[in-house]
């Protein structure tokens, strides 16, 4: 790789690392879904030490040398590759734990993840026998339909009483105009918004959407405030 003869021998070496666990998956281990689990994890860490080494000789080359082996292919790294990656590597511990019971497909792994990170028990689901390592992506695509995301310290819904008083922000961007009855309990409500309520503030109903080009599920705010 031509670009070695920049990168330090240091990171090189973790470079090298990386392509070893890629080369598993292409001699034939690609039947364990560990070897893509592990892949995901070293792909991940390295990107990020990558982009790091590069701020600070203000480079690209470190970040370039690990895009080159994001792909099992040779086809172009697209973000959507590279997130799929990350989203792998952030849920490896609880998809290791359960990895015999997992297809050996990286989109079926990151399908999977998603369920994780929804709440899904992985186990509990291979017990049942409703995920082997036979499952097919529309199957699992189809068993973490639903679910919540784990909160991970982002589940709190604020208020904005600044820029609108009498207005109750949830969480994103209001995209429809048609006000909701959702029989929430008013005293489980924070203060802020007990008082917006006394102004005759109007709540805004949440929705569970599907991104279709990501197939990410997102929080969409349907309704408006007084």
């Amino acid at each position: 790789m031509s670009t070695n003869a920049v990168i330090s021998a240091s990171f090189g070496r973790k470079l090298t690392a990386l392509e070893v666990l890629r080369g598993q998956i292409y001699k034939g281990h690609f039947a364990l879904a560990a070897a893509y689990i592990n892949f995901a994890e070293h792909f991940t860490a390295l990107l990020e030490e990558a982009t790091q080494q590069d701020k600070a000789n203000d480079t690209k080359t470190y970040t370039e040398a690990v895009l080159a082996l994001g792909t099992l292919d040779g086809s172009q790294l697209t973000g959507s590759t590279i997130a799929k990656w990350k989203k792998i590597a952030e849920e490896g511990k609880e998809l290791k734990k359960n990895q015999k019971h997992l297809p050996s497909s990286r989109d079926a792994l990151y399908f999977i993840a998603q369920g994780v990170e929804k709440g899904a028990k992985l186990g509990v689901l291979a017990n049942k026998g409703e995920l082997t390592a036979e499952s097919t992506i529309t199957e699992i695509k189809r068993l973490f339909a639903s679910g919540k995301k784990k909160g991970k310290g982002r589940g709190k819904v604020k208020t904005d009483v600044r820029s609108s008083p009498k207005t109750v922000t949830v969480g994103t961007e209001v995209i429809g105009f048609k006000a909701t009855p959702i029989g929430l309990d008013i005293d489980h409500l924070p203060r802020e918004a007990q008082k917006l309520l006394s102004n005759n503030a109007v709540l805004l109903r949440v929705e569970l959407r599907t991104d279709p080009d990501t197939n990410r599920p997102t929080l969409v705010a349907v309704g408006y405030g007084r």
